[in-house]
């Protein structure tokens, strides 16, 4: 699994970037959705906050409110050092239990959205980090446009945060947002596919060369398989499609580290990979396929997680990539 935080000061448009990540299809985790889930009415967050802070950030519903709240440490650097620490603990175990529940389910590509990375955390606990960045001047017009605010109050949120241009160049890609929507959305993609494939290759169980997609026939074809060649393309494996007996014959001979097929290629595939003196692994799909035998997640690329059954691994525990040595998902 591939542990990715973004990250970016106020207004330069990371939650714009998360949108579309999310939709791209890595799994988010929001540290924004985490802190309101601290500060939930009764929650002990929310009890030590009226504490600190006094009853009166509190709404009438006893929920959090946050306007009361931000007045109160906008411009007073102690107050908001003791919000952070009333807040950012419970937050950071929660976000270690849900990328460890993402590890565990076998997703490959995780994006953890956390807004004060360089100020509470240290960068160096994720894979990569991509940083969302725009001109100080676009990001005052911004906040005073979309959220009502005076100067003095965008100015004072705007300060509140490390200087991007010290962030930058501790970040591994920058997005950059000084333009258009459109812009902002082909500079998100072309970060996102080079993650998709770093987090491609980060998931190969091992070291691998040739993975053979083996179909009965041309007819016999699948989104699952063209899935699977894209997210193992990227990750710089050899993807041999082979169609027929005679394709998956000649493809068995190059001595595959794993082998895939469709259903009605089953047979056939298994014939090749007999005569061939059994390379690799060899798995297939099935109506009714085994759940301990592996799992794959392809949902980064379009796809849903796949349960494959295994040639000669019935019982086997649960492991999250084609490759022999994969690690077992618990």
């Amino acid at each position: 699994m591939l542990n990715v935080a973004l990250t970016g000061n106020i207004a330069a448009g990371k939650s714009t970037v998360v949108g579309f990540f999310r939709r791209w299809g890595a799994t988010i985790v929001d540290a924004d959705e985490l802190a309101r889930e601290a500060e939930a009415p009764g929650s002990e967050v929310l009890a030590a906050i009226a504490r600190r802070f006094g009853a009166d950030v509190l709404a009438a519903d006893g929920s959090l409110d946050r306007a009361a709240l931000r007045s109160k440490v906008m411009a007073d650097d102690a107050a908001l050092a003791d919000l952070n620490t009333l807040v950012h603990p419970t937050v950071q175990r929660r976000r270690a239990d849900l990328v460890r529940e993402a590890e565990q389910r076998g997703d490959v590509l995780v994006v953890n959205d956390i807004p004060l990375l360089f100020e509470v955390l240290d960068p160096a606990r994720f894979d990569v980090v991509v940083l969302v960045d725009a001109p100080p001047p676009l990001r005052l017009t911004r906040l005073r446009a979309m959220r009502g605010l005076s100067n003095e109050d965008a100015d004072r949120m705007i300060a509140a945060q490390m200087p991007a241009e010290r962030k930058r160049a501790r970040s591994q890609y920058v997005i950059e947002n000084a333009g258009s929507l459109p812009e902002l959305e082909a500079q998100a993609r072309t970060v996102f596919r080079e993650l998709r494939r770093r987090a491609a290759t980060h998931a190969l169980g091992r070291p691998a060369e040739i993975l053979v997609l083996a179909a009965a026939d041309a007819k016999d074809d699948s989104p699952a398989l063209t899935a699977t060649a894209a997210r193992y393309t990227e990750a710089g494996v050899r993807v041999q499609r082979a169609a027929g007996k005679a394709a998956l014959a000649a493809a068995a001979k190059l001595k595959p580290q794993a082998t895939l097929a469709t259903a009605r290629a089953a047979a056939p595939a298994r014939e090749a990979w007999e005569g061939a003196g059994r390379p690799g692994a060899l798995l297939y799909f099935s109506d009714d396929p085994d759940p301990v035998a592996v799992r794959l997640d392809l949902r980064p690329w379009g796809g849903d997680r796949l349960a494959l059954v295994e040639e000669g691994a019935a019982g086997l525990p649960p492991r999250a990539d084609l490759f022999p040595s994969g690690k077992p998902l618990a």
